[in-house]
Parts: C-alpha cells; sequence; structure tokens
C-alpha cells in the first residue's frame, strides 16, 4: 500500500495507465504537494492540500487493488486504503480554525489591524499566529474607554501603530466616535508631535498595491509591551526628550552649587516657507548620526551621493550662509564613505566630535516651516473640486486650531490669505454641489506694471514710489536726476 511517506518509494508499482488524464497532467505539482507534506508536515493542516494529496493515494492506490490477482490480498489492499480516508475523519473535530475565523470571532483585533496587516495573516493561516491573536486582543480590550486624566506624558499606553518613521501611541479608545486617542509623531518630526484624536477607519483602511509597495503599510505593534509614554520617547529618542528618572531626583548637591548648574539653551526658531537643499541635506546627515545605531552601507551610500550631487548641480553654493557647515559635514559624509566602501559593510556611527554636532543640532532644530504654507497647499489641493465635506470640515478645523493655540498669528504674512480659505471652505460646505473656485495665493501683486528697462528697476521701488535721485518723464520711464552744478 502507498502511503504519503513511501510514495517516492514506491511509485514504480503503480499502474499509471489506469490513473486518469486529469491526474497525469497535475502529476509535478502534486509530487511537490507531497514532498513539501513530508518536510513541512504542518501545511497538512490547510484542507484544501489535505484533501488534494487524500485522493491522489487513494486513486494510485486502487491500481494496486486492481492490479493483484488474489482476493486475498485485495480484501487487505481494501482495508489498508480505509485506514487513511478514516483518519482525517477523525481529525475534523480538533482540527484548528483557520487565521480568518480566529479574527473573525475577536472584537477589537479585527476593528483595529489595519487590512493589508490582516490579510497578510489570513493568508499565511499560520498556527504559529493563534497565541499572538488571542493574546493581542487581550490588550486591545484593555484600552480605557475614557480619556486618561494625567499629563499626555504620564499616560499609559495601550498600543502602538508605526508605518516607517512615523509612530501612534494610543491612550484610550472613543468607541462611539470612531477614533483612538494618542500621541502621534509623523515622520520622526519629534518638535511638531502632539497628542490628539486619530481616526480608526485612515489607520485601518485598505492600501493599493501600488502604493504598499511605494510606501509600505500601517502595522499595529504585536510585540509592544504596555509602559507610560514619557519612557518611551526616551528610550525612543534619548537625544531629544529627557530621561525621567533623573528628572524625578533633585539633589541637595545640586541646589547648593549654582555656579555648575546646567543651563538649556534656547534654539532661536526662523519660520520658513520651504526647507532648503542644504537644510535637508544637514538635517539627514543628522538623523542618521543621532541614532547611534547600526547603518546599512547602502544608506551611507545614498547620502554620500546627494551630498556630491548637491555640491556639483550648484544646488548649495559657497556664498549660501551655512556652505561652512555644509562643507563640514561633507568632509565627515567622505570619509564614513571611504571607510565601508571597500567591504560594503554596515557600520555602527559614534559621532566624537561634539562640537560639530551642537551646531548641527542647533541649526536643524533652527528652522521651522511656516504652518500657515502647510495648511494653505492643503487647501490648494482642493480646488477646482467637490471634495468630501468630512475632508473639508477637519481642514477648517485644523485651521481654527491652529489659530487659537498661537501657531498662526495675525502678523503671519499669509494669514490673510488663510482666513479667506477658510471662508471659501465654509461657504462649499453650504453649497456642496458647485466646486471651489481656484484662486492665486502667496503672490503679492506690484503697485504699478513691472519693470522692462534696467533705469526704471534701479529707480522704483516694489510699492511703486520712486527712490531718491529719480523721476518720471513722459511715456512713464524713469531718468535719474542730475545734480545741479554749485
Amino acid at each position: 500500500m502507498i502511503t504519503l511517506e513511501n510514495y517516492f518509494e514506491k511509485k514504480d508499482q503503480i499502474d499509471w495507465s489506469k490513473v486518469s488524464d486529469v491526474t497525469k497532467d497535475n502529476l509535478a505539482d502534486i509530487e511537490l504537494l507531497i514532498q513539501t507534506a513530508v518536510d513541512v508536515p504542518e501545511t497538512l493542516e490547510i484542507e484544501e492540500i489535505q484533501n488534494q494529496i487524500q485522493v491522489f493515494i487513494e486513486e494510485v492506490n486502487s491500481t494496486l487493488k486492481k492490479k493483484s490477482t488474489g482476493q486475498k490480498s485485495s480484501t487487505t489492499s481494501v482495508s489498508k486504503v480505509k485506514k487513511p480516508v478514516r483518519k482525517p475523519q477523525t481529525n475534523k473535530t480538533t482540527r484548528r480554525l483557520s487565521t480568518k475565523t480566529q479574527i473573525d470571532n475577536t472584537t477589537y483585533f479585527k476593528r483595529l489591524i489595519p487590512y493589508n496587516q490582516k490579510q497578510a495573516l489570513i493568508e499565511i493561516n499560520s498556527h504559529k499566529h493563534d497565541s499572538i491573536i488571542e493574546r493581542v486582543e487581550k490588550e486591545l480590550a484593555s484600552i480605557p474607554k475614557t480619556q486618561q486624566k494625567d499629563n499626555i506624558q504620564k499616560s499609559t499606553i495601550y498600543a502602538h501603530y508605526f508605518h516607517g518613521t512615523t509612530d501612534w501611541y494610543i491612550t484610550d479608545i472613543a468607541e462611539d466616535r470612531n477614533m483612538l486617542f494618542g500621541y502621534v509623531i509623523l515622520n520622526g518630526d519629534t518638535q511638531n508631535a502632539e497628542a490628539g484624536y486619530i481616526s480608526i477607519e485612515e489607520l485601518t483602511q485598505q492600501r493599493s498595491h501600488e502604493f504598499t509597495e511605494e510606501y509600505g503599510v500601517t502595522e499595529l505593534d504585536f510585540f509592544f509591551e504596555k509602559d507610560i509614554l514619557e519612557n518611551i520617547l526616551y528610550k525612543q529618542y534619548p537625544n531629544y526628550y529627557s530621561n525621567p528618572k533623573q528628572s524625578k531626583q533633585v539633589t541637595k548637591a545640586t541646589s547648593k552649587k549654582t555656579s555648575t548648574k546646567m543651563v538649556k539653551k534656547v534654539v532661536d526658531v526662523t519660520m520658513v516657507n520651504r526647507y532648503s537643499t542644504q537644510y535637508r541635506l544637514i538635517r539627514r546627515f543628522y538623523n542618521l548620526v543621532r541614532l547611534h545605531q547600526t547603518t546599512s552601507f547602502r544608506k551611507i551610500q545614498l547620502i554620500y551621493l546627494a551630498f556630491q550631487k548637491a555640491a556639483i548641480d550648484r544646488s548649495v553654493r559657497k556664498t549660501d550662509a551655512e556652505a561652512d557647515l555644509f562643507t563640514k559635514i561633507n568632509t565627515k559624509v567622505v570619509n564614513l564613505f571611504d571607510t565601508v566602501n571597500p567591504t560594503k559593510s554596515d557600520a555602527d556611527i559614534e559621532f566624537t566630535d561634539k562640537k560639530l554636532f551642537r551646531q548641527i543640532e542647533e541649526y536643524v532644530k533652527g528652522q521651522k516651516i511656516n504652518y500657515a504654507v502647510t495648511l494653505l497647499k492643503s487647501y490648494i489641493s482642493l480646488q477646482g473640486l467637490k471634495p468630501d465635506t468630512k475632508k473639508v470640515e477637519r481642514l477648517i478645523k485644523r485651521i481654527d486650531n491652529a489659530i487659537i493655540k498661537g501657531r498662526i498669528k495675525k502678523t503671519n504674512r499669509l494669514y490673510k490669505q488663510l482666513i479667506d480659505a477658510k471662508s471659501a471652505l465654509e461657504n462649499y460646505l453650504e453649497k456642496p454641489t458647485v466646486k471651489i473656485e481656484p484662486e492665486q495665493i502667496g503672490l503679492s501683486l506690484p503697485a504699478r506694471s513691472l519693470c522692462t528697462n534696467r533705469v526704471k528697476c534701479t529707480g522704483l521701488r516694489k510699492d511703486g514710489k520712486l527712490h531718491k535721485g529719480y523721476r518720471f518723464i513722459n511715456g512713464g520711464a524713469v531718468i535719474k536726476v542730475k545734480k545741479k552744478a554749485v
């Protein structure tokens, strides 16, 4: 009798002329399944594979039975063939539930896990994930249903989502609003990190294959351990957040020795409309060295190429304000690349030049994007369209919060345009059937027509008035007044 274990040893005994043509055509695939089942018995837990192998074994055993001549041996053969059939039937009562069924039987796991991550689990359908699903379901069920009273830094984090360098730390859930509340760090930007409500729908929505190929997927951290937020932030970003244990220790020595007391330097932040190429490259290098982590050769190679290309195409010039800093960093990048290039190996980076590191840190932290620019870009993306009203409401709320919290003040050069944009959004909510009309935003118009010759440009101010020593003549041209001889 042929079984799963001895098939390859006894396959020569099979009368292949009595095997169906369909089976012969698929023989290579079936033998691959048998080999896989022998090497990895867990594959038999998949019902489709088990049934396919079982049907094939029964068919080839039936050819052995017909080939035999004695009735006695035929009877023996029949009894042996039936045994493998009975075993799967008796195992059906104890067979594990599929991953999909287990997820469907949960309350919070199926609701809070991102769609693409859930589909990956279902496709794998491994028993190794059974305990994970059960444990994570209990952890998600323990998330408080009311907001914690503690300061956000002192709040307990019950769940963690991540996407690249973006992190969502969850403190509680508002089930009636289908929202989570927590602390969000977007793209590793700790300076603009803030607490707020997070849409469950946006976290868990299905992403297209093209999107996931380019940007990856949002994932729920299955191995996250519950902890206080300030402890988590210090472990993740030790250079940005203070050690909560050290902050609690107040000794007499520090109170007496006022002369040695450390004074935290306040960095003046400059609001900019966009980050320059120079700034982006320096920030990229800063993020590479500040965490003291093992860095891949490919990442070092890419930053080396970026610095050299910027210097060659003059994206960064010698006349730039921070050209000297860029040159110093470029020297470090070249040395780093020269070190790892011969072996193409990863590197443990330890930046020993503390003075230069502080200079880099002050420069990186000293610039911040004008938040009005960010909001107006969101508004511009809606112009000429009939956007979803919920999306419009969210943008209005962001504008209101920015003004209330003082992130955008009346002195901001784009304050008026932002108020106009808000008014246009509110008008759209009243008539959502009419498209949001495109309009010019941000450019200041000159009082007179633009200059067309060098003299006129030299003598004319931006507000349309003349500089001292110039005057208009017939035709609108500007001439320089000659000084009268005394």
